[in-house]
This record gives C-alpha cells, sequence and structure tokens, in this order.
C-alpha cells in the first residue's frame, strides 16, 4: 500500500511537471540550442551582474517557490562545532608567511611550526601539512619562471593588479579596538525607527544593489558559524560573541566572466573582492547613520565569521561539490561581503534547486581540478563540524594557487569555470535554471549534463598548469579579445591559445 501511495504522489508530480511544458520538449530543446549558445554566450548583456539594469537585477531568480526550512547542502550529521581561528586557510598562511619573514625555514615536520595556533591546526590533519609544505616549494619555482611569460599575460595581470591596490585600500577601515566600540563608529545619529524588520529587510536589499551588489540576503547570526578566539582589532579573544550581533546581510558580485572564464592566466578574484568589500563598507556607514551599529566583513580575509554557509541560510544558493556557494544566477562565480548588525530585520529562509542532486552526478569541477583537490565520490564524504559536505582539501588547493600563472601566484578559479551553473543570462540558462529546480524526473539535469560532457572541450586537468611543471597554460577558456597582448601590445606571439572559443 506504500509503494502505491508513494507512485501515485510519483506519478502525479509528473504530471504536474510535464504541464510545465513537457520534459522531453524542454530537454530536447536544450540540446537543440547548443548551437545558439555558442553566439548568445558572447553577448555582453548576458554577462550577469553586469548588464543593461543595476547590478543585473532584471536576471534575479525567483526564490520563494523554493523556500525550506534547512537546506539540502547543509544536513547535520554530528556534533556541530564552533570553527577554529585556524580552520580558516588565509589565517594560516599569513601567519606562515610573516614567520618566513622572520626567518623562520619550514620543514617536512608540522611540529616545527613556530605558531601554536597554526601547529594545532596540524596536529589534527598532519597529512595537510605536506601539500603546505609542497606549496613553499612551488612557490619558489614559480618566481623563478613567470617573468619570462609576462608578454603573454601582461594586460591580465596589470588588470588584476589594478584592483588588488583597490583591495588592499583602507575602506571600509579595518576594526582597531573592541567591537563594543568599533562597531559603533558610524553611528552618529540616535536610531531611525523601521516601520517593521519587514521594512528593514526591503531597504537594505534595495541599497545593497544600489552599492553594486548582483544578489543579497539576510539570516540571523548563527554561533556554528562565528571564529572562536578571534576578533580583528584585538590582540585576544575568547569564545564570546558580541551582544548587538544579531543580524547578517550577506551580498555578492560576479568576478568579470570573460576573464573567470580564461583561468588561470587571465583571470581574478580582486575584481570582485574590490567590489564586494567597497560594498560592505558602503552598507556599514549607511546603517551607522540610521544609528545601527555594523561590522563589515570582506575578502580576502577580513572576518570573524564563515560567510558562505550564512549566505546559505539566507537562501542566496546552496553548497557545491567543490565547497563554494553555487547561486541560481551566477552559479559560484559570486564573491561574497556581509555586515553583521545589530538592526532588527527579517530573515530569508534557504533554497531547495537541487544542486545536491546535481553535484552529485556531475563531477566536472573534481575531473577538472589541476590539484585533486575535490572529492569524486557519489555522495558527500565528509563531515565538517557537524554538517556532511564532500572533502576538500585546502592546503593542496593552495598548493596549486601558488604555482599558477598569475603574476601574484595566487588563485586558481578553474572550477569556478567549468561548472555548468557558471553560465551567462541567456534563454538557454534562463530554461535550464527554471526547469531543473521543478522537475522531479531528473531528465533534465542528466540531458545538461550529457550536453556539457559531450559537446564541450574540457582540458585535462593537468594542461592548466605552468609549462614549468608541465602544463600548456590551458583554459576552460581562451582569453577574451581585450586580454590578448599580441593585440594592443608590441610583443612576438609565441603562444597558441587552448581552450574553447571565448563564445562558449
Amino acid at each position: 500500500m506504500k509503494d502505491q501511495v508513494e507512485s501515485g504522489v510519483a506519478d502525479t508530480s509528473r504530471r504536474d511537471f510535464l504541464k510545465l511544458g513537457g520534459v522531453a520538449a524542454a530537454t530536447a530543446t536544450i540540446g537543440a540550442a547548443a548551437g545558439a549558445g555558442f553566439v548568445l554566450g558572447r553577448d555582453p548583456d548576458a554577462n550577469v551582474g553586469w548588464g543593461r539594469t543595476e547590478s543585473g537585477h532584471d536576471m534575479y531568480f525567483n526564490r520563494e517557490p523554493f523556500r525550506v526550512d534547512v537546506a539540502p547542502t547543509m544536513e547535520v550529521a554530528g556534533e556541530l562545532i564552533r570553527p577554529e581561528w585556524s580552520d580558516f586557510l588565509f589565517h594560516r598562511t599569513r601567519v606562515l608567511g610573516a614567520e618566513m619573514k622572520k626567518g623562520w625555514i619550514p620543514t617536512k615536520d608540522w611540529r616545527d611550526i613556530p605558531n601554536e595556533r597554526v601547529r594545532e591546526y596540524y596536529s589534527r590533519y598532519p597529512e595537510r601539512w605536506d601539500d603546505m609544505y609542497q606549496s613553499f616549494e612551488e612557490k619558489a619555482e614559480h618566481s623563478q619562471n613567470f617573468e619570462r611569460h609576462r608578454s603573454r599575460f601582461a594586460i591580465g595581470w596589470a588588470y588584476s593588479a589594478a584592483y588588488m591596490r583597490g583591495v588592499y585600500s583602507d575602506f571600509p577601515p579595518k576594526p582597531q579596538g573592541h567591537p563594543d566600540e568599533v562597531d559603533f563608529q558610524w553611528v552618529k545619529r540616535t536610531k531611525q525607527e523601521f516601520k517593521s524588520p519587514k521594512h528593514a529587510s526591503e531597504l537594505i536589499k534595495k541599497m545593497a544593489f544600489k552599492f553594486g551588489m548582483s544578489i543579497v540576503g539576510i539570516t540571523k547570526l548563527d554561533p556554528n558559524f562565528v571564529f572562536k578566539n578571534t576578533m580583528r582589532g584585538m590582540p585576544d579573544w575568547d569564545e564570546s560573541i558580541p551582544k548587538h550581533w544579531k543580524n547578517v546581510i550577506i551580498f555578492g558580485t560576479p568576478m568579470n566572466w570573460d576573464p573567470m572564464y580564461a583561468a588561470i592566466g587571465y583571470s581574478t578574484s580582486y575584481d570582485g573582492y574590490f567590489r564586494a568589500k567597497n560594498a560592505a563598507g558602503l552598507m556599514a556607514a549607511f546603517l551607522g547613520e540610521l544609528g545601527y551599529a555594523a561590522r563589515p566583513q570582506w575578502p580576502g580575509s577580513d572576518y570573524e565569521i564563515v560567510v558562505p554557509p550564512l549566505a546559505i541560510q539566507a537562501g542566496m544558493g546552496e553548497a557545491a561539490r567543490n565547497g563554494i556557494l553555487l547561486t541560481p544566477e551566477l552559479g559560484p562565480n559570486i564573491r561574497l561581503a556581509a555586515v553583521i548588525t545589530e538592526l532588527d530585520l527579517e530573515a530569508d529562509k534557504p533554497i531547495d534547486t537541487k544542486v545536491k542532486h546535481f553535484c552529485e552526478e556531475c563531477k566536472i569541477c573534481a575531473d577538472s581540478c589541476p590539484s585533486g583537490s575535490i572529492s569524486k565520490a557519489d555522495k558527500p564524504d565528509d563531515i565538517v563540524r557537524g554538517y556532511r559536505k564532500f572533502a576538500f582539501n585546502q592546503d593542496s588547493c593552495w598548493t596549486m594557487w601558488r604555482q599558477g600563472p598569475t603574476e601574484t601566484a595566487m588563485g586558481c578559479r578553474v572550477c569556478i569555470a567549468v561548472c555548468p551553473y557558471t553560465r551567462k543570462n541567456n534563454w538557454i540558462h534562463a530554461l535550464v535554471k527554471e526547469t531543473d529546480p521543478r522537475d522531479p524526473t531528473g531528465m533534465t539535469r542528466k540531458t545538461l549534463l550529457a550536453m556539457q560532457h559531450n559537446f564541450f572541450y574540457y582540458p585535462e586537468a593537468e594542461a592548466y598548469h605552468g609549462d614549468w611543471n608541465g602544463g600548456r597554460f590551458a583554459g576552460y577558456h581562451q582569453p577574451p579579445e581585450w586580454m590578448r597582448s599580441e593585440n594592443y601590445l608590441a610583443v612576438e606571439k609565441t603562444w597558441e591559445y587552448d581552450g574553447n572559443w571565448e563564445g562558449f
């Protein structure tokens, strides 16, 4: 009887879905449209977050039909544990770099690490120290080789350097002092009372778009994602959380699409970091002027909170196989910032757009990962601080960062570029993102993945490396016209491009 009921429910669900236009017809349309996507991909109006309207607001995905109480990609599978300061990769690398500047020479034994908190991390994950140690060697080899490729990457490196200088500017100012004082630095007037938390949330979201962000969500501050023993501006801190930290406003913007697709050598995260950081500062100043405390959080490492899981709780997207946020509009091509505030806000709910099932079947990011850091398991195969997720090795990923063909040896982004969700806003992508979450048969997902695996060229993982590591500087896409040095600079072109034509 139970099987009959379940079968009846499934049949009804399928009939409802077929009323949307027919899954067979929809998936056939997707397949037939692959060639059209080749052309549509070159249309600048398809650049989500870079389109004709403010911050791509015309491209927003309606999340309301997909709201749930708990995000499927945040399954609790054990005791929930707050993150340690050292769990964040950039905390560790910053301290290790500082120790090396003071004269410390790394050894293959993690027990020789001078910093107690970093040493504690590798006592928990001793096998990862081999990867981190290798990153020091890879950076040295990078330093010996990258300059001879400057003619090829000159424009891309200059583009990245320009935004990097913006990222390391003094706005917003880094916190200096106790949060009970610093978080109120923008407050110059008495509080302006809102009609309701809902009205407050509506205004805050509109302001996020005004400040240049493409997606915004709001959630209550979850203590499980507040770092322990960490407070910027304070020499020491315990595990306490300031009482005025009530809600988190999270927003994000994409990296420039065409350089991102041409990862590694032509891409950068700094353009997305720069806009997200500025928006965080602007939002904090805006809230302060209305009388409310605010503490901005921005990339690459100015955080007291773990932003991606809070973004999932705020309904911005779901967790992808590669461990980062995947949104309906941008895929994983999003750089996040946030503001912690005392303002009473109406929280958003998480969403379920079947990303969990998609990532279980896809594996394109794992197959393409130049460092082999992403799990290829069929199901989530790790538990991190109580949450079930796909295993991901931060340290081996960092090793690839340190050897990639970028001037600063910072970043990879291949997993972002190859993700089937990292697609521009044309009618093909719009059809897929609206159809797949509503498809109980899974046919849309399977058809899309069959297209991705068979119709598009994916360089082998090793090809993304520099030639000093046996690679050929491949990219998922070839670089855009404006990043090709031979088009603008007085250089001799001695290289060939390896990647899809930039229109895909």
